[in-house]
């Protein structure tokens, strides 16, 4: 299976030239509105131990409190409960990428938009720092919690393509209806929220790019 099937709406270079710092397609307001957690694919060795535990989730973007951020609000199962975990990220001078911060854990994540065509998916790659040394997550979403099997495919190609473990790269279970957040639902104000990790509390949001920010 080739990536023409995240190409054909939107010519674009690869992931890796990406990943070196290509451009990136401009985020439109036509990606705000709800998200469905489909595949990841990481490099972090945490979530690759873990990765049974994790089931599909929404995420939902909206306009931030000021208008160099973007508000995110993400909802899932975890450990049975639905949760729900809000944020920000921070714009950057190039389109479609997005930085957050956290100078508790001194953790740094840069975040690109990929590869979408807004009505149907969208490609996100996470670049994470912190004291555990560098990680990369690429996520596949939708606007629907099922999603073509071509998509899904060249997504799982374009992971490898950008050196992920084919055993670091999974599809995201369904185990039913987590209260799914709606797009109104974003607060005005963010609600920093506590995820867990091995071997601290407070790791980071649960948010737009990623899980894993031991």
């Amino acid at each position: 299976m080739n990536i023409s099937a995240l190409q054909k709406t939107r010519r674009c270079p690869t992931l890796v030239e990406r990943a070196c710092g290509g451009d990136v397609p401009f985020f439109s307001r036509q990606m705000y509105g709800k998200w469905y957690d489909i595949a990841i694919g990481t490099t972090c060795i945490w979530m690759k131990n873990y990765k049974e535990k994790f089931s599909m989730g929404t995420l939902v973007l909206g306009p931030g409190t000021s208008t160099d951020q973007i508000s995110t609000a993400s909802t899932r199962l975890r450990q049975g409960d639905c949760t729900h975990i809000s944020g920000e990220y921070q714009k950057t001078s190039t389109p479609g990428k997005y930085t957050y911060y956290n100078p508790k854990w001194d953790v740094s994540i840069r975040s690109y938009v990929l590869r979408t065509n807004y009505e149907e998916y969208a490609v996100i790659l996470m670049k994470k720092k912190s004291s555990f040394g560098p990680s990369t997550t690429l996520k596949l979403y939708g606007r629907s919690p099922d999603l073509r099997e071509d998509l899904i495919e060249a997504f799982q190609q374009l992971a490898l393509e950008m050196g992920i473990p084919a055993d670091s790269i999974f599809i995201l279970a369904n185990r039913g209806n987590p209260l799914w957040i709606k797009a109104g639902d974003i607060p005005s104000k963010p609600n920093p929220l506590e995820t867990w990790c091995p071997g601290t509390r407070l790791c980071g949001q649960d948010t737009l790019f990623g899980q894993c920010l031991h």
